[in-house]
């Protein structure tokens, strides 16, 4: 009996618009492995529509699921605030960098499983750290003597470049300067703003500062540190700026300024200028203190006391701005009126009108304002963090950490 000859299908070759689609709806470790698939699919997702449509399509995604990128920073020797013979801030800060996901699927919104993305350890590199910076997935740390730029997804991170600058003074030890990070619109890329000490002032004490700009991915005089505009005003030391719409945003540091400026500081990341965007006209005028800053869903928050007046407030109230020119004519929302600790920031904005929010830097907890309802979700040191193979823990991650940096998370190519 002969025996029949079964022939092959011709493979199906799907459209390329279709194979796009597909491509976008991917995690970004699985484009990373997809790379290899083929020249055409390497070209595909190498390309700067492609990371730009992804990143789009995860920010969308992220939107109704939140996900949050954690970093619990540990010190090799406990110290004291209280003690006067201790330095404060500590210098003891553990040089090994870890990135958690949390939650790492929309469907387990309440696990307590956190993830581990990446880590890397910077042995004897510097001795204290400072909170990062958040922009389209890519993550910037400043510590006291290196800024490090990381994408937690693809796990790759660079050390930018000393600053050469002949005309700044040394910065002292203990102390990280306010850098920021963000996307110029004008040329399309990702910029990092650094202030340097100048001078200081003999009679008043107050910081003269510079300030620097570092272009991620450039090339000729844009691949190092470039001096541009001075700031009007010292950006307070030690806060992170915060990124929105071609502009970044510090807390300025009053201390002897007379009178005291009543506004934020705005960096232009296309024109590389200062301007000031003004404190909200309702806002109490005798508040006096560094306001936390998060930008959250393309809208810039400020948190602060309800008023000044001394002992516990009862409310802290969140501030949106919807309006901003750099030259003191903003305006801003009240948002929200909380019954909580003003130590508090935004991290998200739920459906049906909620709001995540991280209490005292370590306490998750949803907010629903119709009800004027707290709820609290987690507390980061109770959390399991996971190492990269399933099922095994990071022994007292949560517990012994010294503080955590916590930051509504996308990832991108």
């Amino acid at each position: 009996m002969k025996r029949r000859r079964i022939s092959k299908a011709a493979p199906i070759e799907l459209p390329e618009e279709l194979i796009h689609e597909i491509l976008l709806r991917l995690p970004v470790k699985s484009l990373l492995r997809f790379k290899s698939v083929s020249k055409a699919w390497r070209t595909t997702i190498s390309g700067a529509f492609f990371i730009r449509s992804h990143l789009n399509h995860s920010t969308s995604k992220r939107e109704q699921n939140p996900s949050l990128l954690i970093s619990p920073l540990a010190l090799t020797t406990r110290v004291s605030q209280t003690q006067g013979d201790q330095p404060w801030p500590p210098t003891t800060f553990s040089t090994r960098i870890r990135f958690y996901q949390w939650p790492p699927e929309p469907d387990r919104a309440l696990d307590d499983q956190a993830s581990l993305i990446h880590s890397k350890d910077y042995s004897g590199e510097f001795s204290s750290v400072c909170h990062f910076a958040h922009c389209d997935g890519l993550v910037l740390l400043p510590t006291n003597t290196k800024v490090y730029l990381f994408n937690p997804a693809t796990r790759d991170a660079i050390t930018l470049p000393d600053q050469e600058n002949p005309n700044t003074m040394p910065v002292p030890r203990r102390v990280c300067l306010p850098v920021g990070l963000g996307l110029d619109p004008g040329c399309g890329r990702y910029k990092v703003v650094r202030p340097f000490f100048r001078s200081r002032h003999p009679q008043t004490d107050i910081f003269l500062m510079g300030t620097q700009v570092y272009t991620v991915g450039g090339g000729g005089d844009t691949a190092n540190w470039r001096e541009v505009a001075d700031p009007p005003y010292p950006p307070l030391k030690w806060i992170t700026a915060k990124s929105l719409n071609g502009h970044v945003y510090w807390n300025i540091d009053t201390y002897n300024l007379s009178p005291r400026p009543r506004c934020l500081l705005r960096f232009s990341l296309q024109h590389e200028t200062f301007g000031v965007t003004a404190f909200p006209d309702a806002m109490d005028p005798d508040l006096d203190e560094p306001f936390l800053l998060e930008a959250v869903r393309g809208e810039l928050f400020m948190t602060t006391p309800a008023s000044a007046r001394p002992g516990p407030q009862p409310l802290t109230l969140l501030w949106a701005l919807v309006r901003d020119d750099g030259m003191m004519n903003s305006r801003w929302e009240l948002r929200y009126s909380i019954d909580v600790s003003h130590n508090c920031r935004p991290l998200a904005l739920l459906p049906e009108g909620r709001v995540m929010l991280l209490v005292r830097g370590c306490i998750v907890y949803h907010y629903r304002p119709d009800g004027n309802e707290l709820m609290e979700v987690c507390a980061l040191e109770e959390l399991r963090y996971q190492r990269r193979r399933a099922g095994s823990f990071e022994r007292n991650a949560g517990r012994d950490a010294f503080f955590f940096i916590v930051t509504s998370y996308v990832e991108s190519l």
